[in-house]
């Protein structure tokens, strides 16, 4: 299962972003058998557009493989966006 935590920095030692669409980074965890089987820190390149910045970061996460999103205040587009790719 691939987890993806808006974070402020990245890494697991970081903390949760209050926002999801213009956190700086996300740091996707796959878990394998209840044991964390990989890290990836990735910086949020969309952080920095004008507006559609949660549905770009949202599909960008679902063609990653993200299962699961955690993160702080998320808009309803990328709501949508995440809830139709089956991402909860």
């Amino acid at each position: 299962m691939k987890i993806a935590v808006s974070t402020t920095t990245g890494g697991l030692d970081d903390k949760v972003s209050e926002v999801f669409g213009r956190a700086v980074s996300f740091t996707i965890v796959e878990v394998v058998d209840g044991n964390i089987a990989s890290v990836e820190v990735v910086r949020n390149d969309f952080a920095v557009r004008g507006g559609g910045v949660g549905v770009a970061v949202s599909q960008f996460l679902a063609d990653k493989g993200v299962e699961v999103v955690l993160t702080g205040n998320l808009g309803p587009n990328a709501l949508a966006v995440l809830n139709s790719a089956g991402i909860k």
